[in-house]
């Protein structure tokens, strides 16, 4: 790649480099640094930033990776045409799916409508247009579609342009459809004068209807005359041309309904265009303006997300009967997230009623929204670079674009600490009433600088953590070393009052099973905080057109806590980012200004987290050292259950010793057995309904199974952070792909794995199945939490088998099948005892007294 530029150790080479960066990032073109930028970087000593603006920008940028990840390995890009430089092992083929592209000659165009901000669909198709125009050394376009003055206005147009900026596009050339209205109005005379339109004032309703049922309208035979005539007054705008629009003549009887004399001009007088004004009375629609202009403008290949692929035959249609230039279309699947709106009509509905602050709500999937709830750039471009062109349409959930997301703040955000409001003081002997030390910002990223860390005599611990210590125990204070807490004080709820202790800073971390952040008790310095947590603005995970917003609108999508920070929190800009230690990420909403007013931090989503986390405020794994952490994440110690409860520990718990541990074969085992006389493991009945592992999940992928007739493949989020299961069901005799997409269902997660067909399964999707062989899924109720384990009414849900028996007279399936069964009222049952989920019971549609498999 860098010989491209000649030598850059001279101006005409830097000149060159200097050129190429103008409107890409990297010297590959693509969306990521590759190891080309690193060899570029290493032939120069510097570059003049007044003479070479862009190099210099890209050169400063270069070097501050390095300097930040010394020891990283970057991807080699290429310089093919067509290439994507830095590909990922995750990331989608891009490669070669621009039909007849020619290096250099490549005219991509982003044209969204001034209607309102860019969401993250509209990024999507940014990121494209802009990846294949800089991969061919072509050019981009971005067009403003502005033909509907009733919805387009010059704040939405400026608040575009800003967006792509943020993320890092800059178009070759800026143009608005408005541009060639003169034009447009030629050709569409034109086309009336060659009788391949025509003026139809059939009233709406009655239009629909006509196109509905392939009737062709009876002003569809007029003489050519009696068109122009017709046009004239809409271009008029009087009363008559506001009754009328223009029809293109296609094939009213066409199976696709699109293709039925589509409308291509319409009339409207009430609101003036926001870039033309009250010039124009008659505008075209995007079906008959945007082949047209692709074609004026030199567009040599059309990205269009595949919802447009009814309209492919229009745009060709259209080209040909003007006798325009052919742009080639290319499709990719739109982008759509479960319970995301991305509807500008139904996203202007939330703004006008007030239902959040604005287009940049962090709520919403607009860009500004994004940004402003944590999301990077750099996170944002790999995940559209992860999801390519494929054509392939399907509900995603926002996981993956967090979990990405992720990846690019851990490495540089700074670490503090902070404790939910209710927490305990631990008082400490021994060190004076307050003293500092300084500290690294990030354990691993010298880059980051240190920050001062305020030691006091008196510190603020999570009330969580406070429960869990018993008296004389040793643990660790974060950042500052061991101490001894001798004396546990509680109410009689349980809560945790006070605590007394002593220093031990020269004590061992490894010594202690509990490692605990803390926030120095200084009520003049340490920061008030507001931790926002956010969901859904909807409760419905797929959003239909017909759908009422009012209907589905969740009542409680913002969850607050109110906490006490780290006093150099305070030192923090709006926009910074950083990790609360042991809580999660978060980024600067509001700072403390005027002071004495909470600073409110958003958590930032880790693609990991399944609800609101904030009612557990801490990651309990994180509590306990390696020694003991196994089992942390699954089940509470008995102390904290009995402080819980309102009951003081008694003293013989205070001092049992732990059970020896098991090896490590053994351990799962080990879990599952209920324990005998004398604290021996005694042998589970194989008939124990509790050794099978039931558990919601959400499917978010179904297919048919290339080789079988009769089963469907399936991806199904259970929760887990390996990702969705793989899992193949017997239903495609029974079900339609339709009725398993996005669907709540119970899985039996603890089957061994096997391949059918060639597919591997990991579990089994449960059905009820009736009298007459009608078969359907169980559903858990819309509340059930994906991954949560179903219960048994009555019955101590001890551990699930790791993977159940198979041999015949061990199999628990097996055995326990009979008892499997829907009750009269078709809730899902073991021998009449009812499944339950956080959210209810499971239940199936129809399917009273029916078997369950």
């Amino acid at each position: 790649m860098t010989e491209a530029f000649g030598s850059l150790k001279t101006e005409a080479g830097l000149v060159e480099l200097n050129k190429h960066l103008e409107a890409k990032s990297f010297v590959g073109g693509g969306f990521q640094a590759t190891q080309e930028d690193f060899d570029t970087v290493a032939k120069l000593s510097g570059v003049d930033a007044e003479k070479f603006p862009h190099a210099a920008r890209w050169y400063k940028h270069i070097k501050a990776l390095k300097a930040t990840f010394p020891l990283r390995s970057w991807p080699r890009g290429t310089s093919s045409a067509g290439g994507s430089a830095g590909k990922g092992k995750d990331q989608a083929n891009l490669e070669g799916l621009l039909k007849n592209a020619e290096m250099g000659k490549v005219c991509t165009r982003f044209p969204p409508e001034p209607s309102g901000y860019l969401h993250i669909g509209h990024a999507k198709a940014a990121l494209l247009n802009n990846h294949y125009a800089r991969t061919y050394n072509g050019k981009l376009i971005l067009r403003f579609d502005d033909t509907n003055p009733s919805k387009e206005k010059m704040e939405f147009q400026e608040s575009i342009i800003k967006d792509l900026g943020t993320l890092e596009i800059y178009p070759d050339v800026v143009t608005h459809t408005s541009d060639h209205f003169d034009k447009l109005q030629e050709v569409m005379e034109k086309c009336i004068k060659q009788g391949n339109a025509y003026i139809d004032d059939t009233d709406v309703d009655t239009m629909r209807d006509q196109r509905d049922k392939g009737i062709e309208s009876a002003r569809r035979s007029q003489p050519v005359e009696e068109n122009l005539k017709l046009w004239k007054e809409m271009l008029a705008g009087s009363a008559m041309g506001l009754k009328c629009c223009v029809r293109g003549k296609m094939f009213m009887q066409d199976p696709n309904k699109c293709l039925r004399d589509p409308v291509f001009y319409r009339c409207k007088t009430d609101i003036p265009h926001h870039m033309t004004g009250t010039k124009y009375k008659a505008y075209p629609t995007y079906d008959f303006a945007c082949p047209i202009v692709d074609s004026i403008e030199g567009v040599t290949h059309a990205l269009r997300t595949i919802e447009y692929k009814d309209r492919e035959a229009m745009y060709k249609w259209v080209q040909e009967k003007t006798a325009m230039r052919p742009v080639e279309v290319v499709e990719f699947a739109k982008t759509q997230f479960s319970h995301t709106i991305l509807s500008k009509r139904k996203l202007t509905w939330f703004v006008e009623n007030g239902h959040v602050e604005g287009w940049n709500d962090p709520r919403f999937p607009t860009v500004q929204g994004v940004l402003r709830r944590g999301m990077t750039v750099p996170g944002l471009h790999e995940f559209v670079m992860t999801q390519g062109m494929s054509k392939a349409t399907n509900l995603m959930e926002w996981d993956k674009i967090w979990a990405i997301n992720r990846q690019k703040l851990d490495p540089v955000v700074p670490r503090y600490a902070s404790v939910t409001e209710g927490g305990a003081v631990l008082t400490l002997d021994g060190p004076p009433s307050t003293e500092s030390k300084m500290d690294k910002k990030h354990p691993k990223n010298d880059e980051l600088g240190e920050r001062l860390i305020f030691l006091n005599k008196e510190v603020w611990i999570e009330q969580e953590d406070a429960q869990a210590i018993e008296d004389g125990e040793q643990v660790t204070l974060l950042h500052w070393g061991n101490a001894y807490v001798d004396k546990v004080i509680r109410d009689s709820a349980g809560k945790v009052t006070s605590m007394t202790g002593r220093l031990n800073v020269q004590g061992n971390v490894k010594d202690t099973k509990k490692k605990i952040h803390w926030v120095p008790k200084l009520d003049d310095q340490v920061t008030p905080l507001v931790l926002r947590e956010l969901d859904h603005l909807v409760t419905k995970p797929k959003i239909e057109d017909d759908d009422d917003i009012k209907d589905i609108i969740n009542p409680c999508s913002i969850i607050d806590t109110p906490a006490i920070g780290d006093p150099m929190l305070k030192t923090l800009n709006r926009g910074d980012k950083m990790q609360l230690e042991r809580r999660g990420y978060f980024i600067v909403d509001k700072v403390a200004f005027p002071p004495g007013t909470p600073m409110v931090l958003i958590k930032i989503p880790d693609g990991r987290a399944k609800d609101m986390s904030m009612k557990s405020s801490v990651d309990p794994a994180k509590l306990q050292g390696a020694g003991d952490a196994k089992g942390a994440k699954n089940k509470k110690s008995e102390q904290q259950e009995k402080a819980e409860n309102g009951k003081k520990p008694t003293e013989a718990a205070a001092k049992e010793e732990p059970a020896p541990k098991a090896a490590p074969k053994e351990k799962a085992k080990a879990k599952a057995q209920p324990k005998a006389a004398g604290g021996k493991p005694a042998e589970r009945p194989v008939e124990d309904i509790t050794r099978l592992n039931i558990r919601v999940g959400r499917i978010t992928k179904v297919w048919p199974h290339p080789e079988a007739d009769k089963l469907y493949c399936e991806e199904i989020d259970l929760g887990e952070s390996s990702g969705p299961r793989t899992i193949c069901s017997g239903l495609r005799a029974h079900l339609q792909e339709s009725d398993l997409l996005d669907q709540l269902v119970v899985v039996l997660a603890n089957l061994k794995p096997r391949k059918m067909k060639g597919f591997e399964s990991q579990g089994m999707v449960l059905c009820a199945t009736g009298e007459q062989g009608n078969v359907e899924l169980l559903k858990p109720p819309a509340g059930a939490q994906v991954g949560e384990r179903v219960s048994i009414e009555g019955y101590e849900m001890l551990e699930a088998d790791a993977a159940l028996n198979e041999k015949t007279g061990k199999a628990p399936l097996e055995v326990l099948k009979p008892g499997l069964i829907t009750t009269a009222k078709k809730e899902a049952s073991y021998k009449g005892a009812i499944w339950q989920t956080s959210a209810g019971p499971v239940m199936s549609s129809t399917v009273a007294s029916g078997a369950i498999s």
